[in-house]
């Protein structure tokens, strides 16, 4: 078997099933589809659509990228640091994400702006209260 063919989704997809000693029937039921929609994505005749793609990275508890070939790494190996770090970061986000528009820019640029709009809301929020004890 070549390389390429290892990386594949299919090939990937298979493995993972494998692994976890999951029959096709077993998997498709957990991921809610025909087991001949499966053994289609196994055999590289299907491709699964986006949802169908998180669904399956869950059951393994793999990154999508790591499907879809983008990495090489099955999944992140975090620090409980760098965990609760992404789960701040996310809340940040989640926060914000409906007071400003900020499409255009990426992951890093929005989350400075972010940081940034929560210093001043904080200072502010200080300021304020330090007004009142006065």
């Amino acid at each position: 078997m070549n390389q390429d063919s290892q990386s594949s989704f299919s090939f990937k997809l298979k493995k993972l099933r494998l692994e976890s000693g999951k029959s096709q029937e077993r998997l498709a039921k957990e991921l809610g589809i025909s087991r001949s929609c499966l053994a289609n994505y196994e055999t590289g005749n299907r491709q699964p659509d986006n949802d169908m793609l998180v669904k399956i990275a869950d059951v393994f508890h793999v990154m999508t990228d790591y499907l879809m070939n983008k990495t090489s790494l099955r999944y992140l190996n975090l620090s409980d640091s760098e965990m609760q770090s992404l789960v701040n970061q996310k809340s940040i986000l989640e926060a914000c994400g409906k007071r400003l528009d900020l499409s255009v820019l990426s992951a890093d640029g929005r989350l400075a702006v972010m940081r940034y709009y929560h210093y001043i809301e904080a200072f502010l929020r200080s300021k304020k209260d330090s007004s009142f004890s006065s």
